[in-house]
């Protein structure tokens, strides 16, 4: 109340310094949107204190060096004001402003962060410097990836990218091509080899914690990319999770990135007949919520290979 009673009384001080120097026509000539809410001068009378306010508000967010640095005071910052009218009335709604947004938008980045696997010198990997001759190899698949990375927007319906082919032909450079692109932009995402998924969970258990958090995590992110799918030894562990966190991406349409040496219909190949059910239901999602690309080529990690004596 005491909050209240002391903003009440910092409008009325600023209701007082303009009367009489502040007119309607001033009101009009310094907030354009007035006009069209086809209110009554007696109406825009009658709200010069809120018109005020929204002006000085407005000069602070001209000014605006971001949320953190935020000019205004208590429950106004991050804030923006849109003026409304309501029988007649004229008020002032507020919600939050971009700068705000964005500033929320980074630490969910950064909290992903953690449940992301690690990759030395991730940041080098960028469609710039992905070989040349696979770019003109797969075009259309070079050129999916990178639509992709330019365009997503968190929320939505999107489909997915499976890359796949055999070792060494660009399948995790292009991958994270498209992470390293969707962090520029801000989108929200993890890198995780498949194997690592796992091995989380398995030490979380070991260790008597909850793994739902984290399985959630990779569940609800904006954009999933998986390395390595279904390279890891297939057992009713990995599938259980792993059909959980397809499964739920699937229903709700967010795009999942993956790489394999397989492509879908072969991956999973050998499991037990009480697995198998799961394995198709797995391999129809994928098929379904994907876009897929073939790799092939020389595996570039041998071309530089040196023998001794030779």
């Amino acid at each position: 109340m005491q909050h209240i009673g002391s903003a009440l009384s910092d409008l009325g001080s600023i209701a007082k310094k303009f009367r009489g120097t502040y007119t309607i026509e001033d009101f009009y000539k310094n907030i354009p949107e007035l006009k069209e809410l086809n209110l009554s001068r007696d109406a825009v009378s009658r709200g010069q204190i809120a018109l005020l306010d929204y002006l000085k508000q407005k000069r602070i967010c001209k000014e605006c060096k971001g949320y953190e640095n935020c000019g205004k005071m208590g429950d106004a910052q991050g804030m923006t004001e849109v003026l409304g009218e309501y029988n007649g009335e004229l008020i002032v709604r507020t919600h939050h402003c971009q700068p705000y947004m964005q500033w929320q938008e980074l630490r969910r980045v950064e909290r992903f962060k953690q449940y992301s696997g690690r990759v030395y010198g991730l940041e080098r990997f960028a469609f710039s410097n992905f070989p040349a001759e696979q770019r003109k190899k797969f075009p259309k698949l070079y050129t999916t990836a990178l639509q992709f990375s330019d365009t997503y927007q968190v929320g939505e319906a999107s489909k997915g990218l499976y890359i796949f082919g055999p070792p060494g032909v660009g399948k995790t450079h292009l991958l994270l091509a498209i992470v390293n692109r969707l962090t520029e932009r801000r989108i929200p995402c993890i890198f995780i080899r498949a194997e690592t998924i796992f091995d989380k969970l398995r030490s979380l258990i070991g260790s008597g914690q909850d793994v739902e958090p984290i399985v959630e995590t990779y569940c609800q992110v904006p954009v999933l990319a998986i390395d390595e799918f279904a390279q890891e030894r297939a057992n009713e562990f990995t599938i259980d999770r792993i059909f959980r966190i397809i499964n739920y991406r699937f229903n709700a349409q967010l795009p999942t990135l993956f790489t394999s040496n397989y492509e879908p219909p072969a991956i999973y190949g050998r499991v037990s007949p009480e697995l198998q059910q799961m394995v198709d239901a797995l391999k129809s999602r994928i098929v379904q919520m994907n876009r897929h690309g073939r790799l092939d080529g020389e595996d570039a990690r041998l071309r530089d290979i040196q023998f001794l004596d030779r």
